[in-house]
């Protein structure tokens, strides 16, 4: 796993290509220079004249060429120092974090056991608390150390990064007459990396495009909220001056739930994340086979009942396709409904829902964890990626394709999830099934999304579910991810004629590599 951004070892091979290319140059100028002026014949001394016009040239050009290879030598050494050091606090932060969570729960037992004893109490047993809790704190403060760790060899980077920088502009400043014209093509690898800078700052730029889709985003849904309060008031102003104070009671005391659940969410630290094999110990022919086109919506109810309440569960599908790796990252929907009276653990709750639906500009939790874990499963920036999800779950699929542009995003399946009002870029396949009766889909509503109109890409599966029951319009039992996945294999046909990339996600002959990834808070 890489914790810093930045190939040393490919900037290691360049830095290397530019230093040989410095010494190619003073062998030139050198060989150039042995063309001495008494050579007889007018054709050598045409020669000679030209050549210490190139000789001169060359030899100005050399310091800049020189100096900016040197930079880079320096920078890469420091920048595989920095990796090095950031890896190995990486991996201590992984065992301390464990450790810490062992060590929480000892002491959590330990408290209840005290607790559960009261006044008769084992002294014994008494005697252990102020033992586990510096067992507890100790695990902490290893934490701390590892993360500082690594915050310091990220600042280590930085300050080598920003020394290369002054000195490739010294470099560059002490030698520039104005000769590029000249010289451009012998300089082909200079070229390259101001290639690099140029891919930087449009990088940057994407960045800033994402944040403006989301403080728009965020400023429209606000809205709808505030718009949503003012009618609560509004309708209690009908019955008079207690129904008006009874209706700004309820807006202020549903505005203070929102705005609480939302920064308790958003305000908390990266879950641990790690990998983990829920079927181990489960006979192999009940384990789950890899997902098919037709099956890809059963692993939504399978990663729900994974994690339930107290736990995150992510399930990431590898397959090779017909031109490389093929990843479908299948998302939790929300387990936690009473995070507010009490968390449980599981990070894809109501806080978060209402966060990615209210604030798509600020990150949930959840939106963090499931980024550590692509990472932590090899997804590279590149690798096409497929993300499912049902409900919350779809709610997180959409949020990121909408609004994340560090992975190569290629198709969202989701189900029972209001996802028409996400900006998802028109080169993304999206497929949402919706049920009538089902409230969820239509909270696009509260977002700003009056009938988003949707291009080829977007196929909108809304029909009845299976055996519906509705009553006053709404059928409690449409939400439902197994129901869902029924929908959608009953429409297969239609999915598979207006996506047909979907099908280079699954591979049933070839090579399907199934992991899981969990958190909790």
């Amino acid at each position: 796993m890489t914790v810093l951004p930045g190939r040393p070892d490919e900037l290691t091979a360049r830095a290397a290509d530019l230093v040989a290319s410095a010494g190619v140059i003073l062998t030139v100028i050198h060989e150039l220079r042995g063309i001495v002026e008494d050579d007889e014949g007018k054709a050598v001394q045409a020669l000679y004249e030209q050549n210490d016009q190139i000789s001169s040239d060359l030899e100005r050009i050399h310091p800049r060429y020189k100096g900016t290879a040197d930079a880079l030598t320096e920078y890469a050494v420091a920048l595989t120092d920095a990796h090095a050091d950031a890896e190995r606090a990486q991996d201590d932060l992984d065992d301390a974090l464990l450790a810490q969570g062992r060590a929480d729960s000892a002491l959590h037992d330990l408290n209840d056991r005290v607790d559960a004893a009261g006044d008769s109490t084992d002294p014994s047993l008494a005697v252990q608390v102020p033992g586990a809790q510096r067992a507890a704190n100790d695990a902490q403060a290893a934490v701390g150390s590892a993360r500082s760790r690594i915050d310091s060899a990220r600042e280590a980077m930085n300050d080598a990064a920003e020394i290369a920088i002054r000195k490739i502009d010294a470099a560059i400043d002490s030698t520039n007459e104005g000769f590029w014209d000249k010289v451009g093509d012998f300089f082909s690898d200079i070229g390259d990396f101001l290639a690099s800078i140029g891919e930087w700052i449009g990088d940057f730029l994407q960045d800033v495009v994402d944040l403006l889709k989301k403080i728009a985003d965020t400023l429209i849904a606000i809205l709808g909220v505030l718009v949503v309060l003012l009618l609560i008031i509004a309708v209690g102003a009908l019955f008079g001056t207690i129904g008006l104070i009874i209706g700004a009671v309820i807006a202020g005391v549903l505005a203070a739930f929102i705005i609480t659940s939302i920064l308790s969410d958003v305000l908390k630290g990266t879950p641990g994340v790690s990998e983990t094999d829920p079927y181990a110990n489960v006979p192999a022919e009940d384990v789950p086979e890899g997902p098919s086109l037709a099956t890809v919506l059963d692993g939504t109810g399978e990663v729900d009942g994974l994690g339930g309440e107290t736990d995150s569960v992510v399930k990431i599908t590898k397959v090779l396709g017909p031109d490389g790796w093929y990843y479908t990252v299948t998302l939790p929907s929300t387990q936690e409904w009473l995070s507010r009276f009490g968390d449980q653990g599981a990070v894809n709750d109501l806080d978060s829902n209402l966060a990615l639906m209210l604030t798509p500009a600020l990150q949930t939790q959840y939106e963090r964890a499931v980024l550590e874990a692509m990472e932590q499963a090899g997804i590279g920036e590149n690798d096409p990626v497929m993300l499912v999800g049902f409900s919350q779950g779809g709610i997180m699929a959409g949020h990121l394709a909408a609004y994340n542009s560090d992975y190569n995003w290629q198709a969202v399946v989701v189900s029972g999830a209001p996802i028409d009002h996400m900006p998802i870029p028109d080169s993304v396949d999206v497929v949402s099934v919706q049920h009538n009766g089902d409230p969820v889909p239509n909270l696009d509503i509260v977002a700003g999304d009056l009938g988003t109109e949707h291009g080829s890409n977007w196929t909108t599966i809304h029909v009845d579910p299976p055996n519906p029951a509705p009553v006053l319009g709404v059928d409690a039992g449409a939400h439902n991810a197994d129901k869902y996945s029924q929908t959608y294999q009953d429409h297969l046909a239609e999915v598979q004629a207006n996506h047909p990339g979907l099908s280079n996600f699954f591979n049933e002959d070839g090579y399907v590599d199934v992991s899981y990834y969990h958190w909790s808070e």
